[in-house]
This record gives structure tokens, C-alpha cells and sequence, in this order.
């Protein structure tokens, strides 16, 4: 089996389980994670942090993002841009979560008029997926947005998953593309990777 084909199987089943979540286990899991996020070092010394709005049940970051806020950091999110016929991610500053409405995807982000961000410039990059390694595989829905935005990037990226999604025992097949995480926060555990 080819590695495209490893990664729609890991896709296809991890998808299927986090659809069947409730919105309080989502709500409940999301609470701990975060908190759990909230206490790293990681997230303590970042001055500048980016975000990502949760769709299809992912886990929340709203917690995240009040308590950034709050001790004066800097928040991002990326929002779909669209340059020719090519689409990328690109990286607003965002005040408040009022400033977040649907676009691509229906994923709510920044609004049109927010000044882009090179993600250099961030201390900490916080990112969705659908399946993790414990050694920072990340296998996300496919399209690359995150593995182009994030390639050379010097952050430290951080993922916000459920513990279902590190896989146990088995690694996520990667390709010279794919952007490792630093690290791995569930609602369990901090898995530093060494990526």
C-alpha cells in the first residue's frame, strides 16, 4: 500500500470516530486539553501566538485565546488566500473572537481588512490535525495549507488533539512535506516530540 493510501485509511477512521463525538465531550475534552496548553512553557514564553478556529469537532481553542489575551500576547489565525489560482494560508492579527465570520471551508476566519502576518514572526504555532505520532507525525485533511505555511517556519508548533488521535504503536508515513509538531497536547498528557 502506498503512503497516500496509509494516510486516507488513518484519515478515514480517526474522522469517522471524532464525528461521532458529542458537543459536551468535545466542550468537556477541549477544557482539559487547553488548560493543559495554558501551562506549558511553550505557551508561557510565547509573546506572539497563532491559533486556529475548530471545525468538525477538533478541539476548541476559544480558552486558549482568552487567556492569551488577557496576559497581553499577540493572537493570529489563519485565514484562505487566494492569489491567482493558487490558495495558501495566510496568518491576521485578531482583537477579539467577534472579528472571526465563515469563509473557506466554512472555518470561521480573520475578517478581510486584518494585516497579514508572516509566521516567522510567531513564538508559538498552534494547529489542528487528525492524527498524530508520538514522535510529531501530523496528518492533517489533506490539502497541504498548513505543511506550505509552516515549512522553515522557526516557531514551535504545538498540536491540540484528543488522546484517540496519537496513534499508539504505529507512526504516521511522512513525506519530505509534512511539518512535524514540537508537541502534542491532549486532554491526558504534554507529549514533547523532539520534532
Amino acid at each position: 500500500m502506498n503512503t497516500s493510501a496509509k494516510k486516507e485509511l488513518i484519515r478515514k477512521r480517526l474522522l469517522e470516530e471524532r464525528r461521532e463525538m458529542s458537543f459536551e465531550t468535545v466542550y468537556e475534552l477541549s477544557l482539559r486539553a487547553q488548560k493543559r496548553l495554558l501551562k506549558t512553557s511553550l505557551f508561557r514564553d510565547a509573546a506572539r501566538v497563532c491559533l486556529y478556529c475548530s471545525s468538525q469537532n477538533e478541539v476548541l481553542t476559544d480558552e486558549v485565546f482568552e487567556q492569551a489575551k488577557a496576559l497581553g500576547k499577540e493572537v493570529f489565525y489563519p485565514r484562505v488566500v487566494v492569489s491567482g489560482a493558487k490558495r495558501r494560508l495566510g496568518f491576521f492579527r485578531v482583537h477579539g473572537l467577534e472579528e472571526l465570520s465563515p469563509g473557506a471551508y466554512e472555518i470561521p476566519e480573520p475578517a478581510g481588512g486584518a494585516e497579514l502576518e508572516s509566521p516567522e514572526g510567531f513564538d508559538l504555532i498552534v494547529v489542528p490535525g487528525v492524527a498524530f505520532d508520538e514522535r510529531g507525525g501530523r496528518l492533517g485533511f489533506g490539502k497541504g495549507y498548513y505543511d506550505m505555511a509552516l515549512s522553515g517556519a522557526p516557531a514551535r508548533t504545538m498540536a491540540l488533539a484528543y488522546e484517540f488521535q496519537v496513534l499508539k504503536n504505529q507512526q504516521i508515513p511522512v513525506e519530505p512535506h509534512d511539518v512535524m509538531v514540537s508537541a502534542i497536547v491532549t486532554e491526558e498528557r504534554v507529549i514533547r516530540t523532539g520534532s
